[in-house]
């Protein structure tokens, strides 16, 4: 596992937050946070840091 420090998602296939290479952008990518603890944590953090500049709540 490389790790990505940027946090800048460059390659839909790759993981943000690890850099190990996902199945698909899409589903693939929830598979691999719901599989690692580290990553999911990311998103979390990630996902709170955006929630104000959005508005209402999104589907992802």
């Amino acid at each position: 596992m490389t790790a990505n420090t940027t946090r800048d998602w460059v390659n839909p296939v790759t993981c943000p937050f690890c850099g190990d290479e996902l199945a698909s952008p899409g589903a693939g990518f929830v598979d691999h946070i719901h599989d690692n603890d580290d990553c999911q944590d990311g998103f979390d953090h990630w996902r709170e840091n955006i929630a104000g500049d959005l508005a209402g709540e999104w589907a992802g």
